[in-house]
């Protein structure tokens, strides 16, 4: 493996990775959006509510809809008659939405992006990521882990990392690979304890972000 450069003046080097030092507040603001924009709901609502409110907003975003030859005049009403309980009830769902994504991206990105890239992790990372589809927090019954291993290993064998591995275990002794497996599954499931557990400071680390979000643009409101 070919080893980092060293940092001569002793400071630590920066993380290349891009979105590192992004807050738990904005991915769930990035979520939100991108949630939005799949609701094909989501736009006439929005903009119904934008053009009901104050007249320096309203009149704008009407005047650049005609310039662009479009008719907004069918979603128009009262001027200022839209109230903070109206866009709360508009906006919460996508922010719970992208605080939910926003979990779920830091769980894949500890276990997909920042893990050396070996057969044995391709391993605990796709019986998590399977265990976790079929079985969430509950222990699995004897069948359905047979039927987790059964795809979790299907998959690792076939990756890039794993397929050169399998082959050479079981050109050198089929027991081998049969013993290699049993270790990494005896492994796995205390791994998978460890992954509840970071799902669960993800989730409490969301849930605090999403009601700093919502205090944000509401006041501190408790939300339901």
């Amino acid at each position: 493996m070919r080893k980092k450069p060293a940092n001569r003046k002793g400071k630590k080097q920066p993380d290349p990775r891009p979105g590192k030092n992004i807050s738990f507040e904005s991915a769930i603001f990035l979520f939100a959006i991108l949630s939005a924009g799949l609701d094909q709901t989501a736009m006439p609502r929005g903009l119904g509510l934008l053009l009901r409110g104050p007249a320096l907003i309203r009149n704008g975003v009407f005047n650049l809809a005609a310039s662009q030859g479009l008719d907004l005049s069918p979603l128009l009403g009262p001027e200022d008659s839209v109230t903070s309980a109206e866009v709360r009830e508009f906006i919460e769902p996508f922010l719970k939405k992208g605080a939910e994504f926003a979990t779920i991206a830091q769980i894949a990105d500890f276990y997909l992006f920042r893990k050396e890239r070996t057969p044995e992790n391709v391993v605990y990372a796709f019986y998590t990521g399977i265990r976790f589809a079929v079985a969430r927090e509950r222990v699995p019954t004897k069948e359905e882990s047979a039927k987790i291993w059964e795809i979790a290993l299907v998959i690792a064998r076939a990756s890039k990392i794993g397929e050169p591995f399998w082959k050479e275990l079981e050109d050198q002794d089929p027991h081998r690979l049969k013993d290699w497996i049993e270790e990494r599954k005896e492994d796995a499931r205390k791994k998978y304890k460890t992954f509840l557990d970071q799902k669960k400071r993800a989730e409490q680390t969301s849930e605090k972000a999403f009601k700093s979000l919502m205090t944000d643009l509401f006041g501190s409101e408790e939300t339901p």
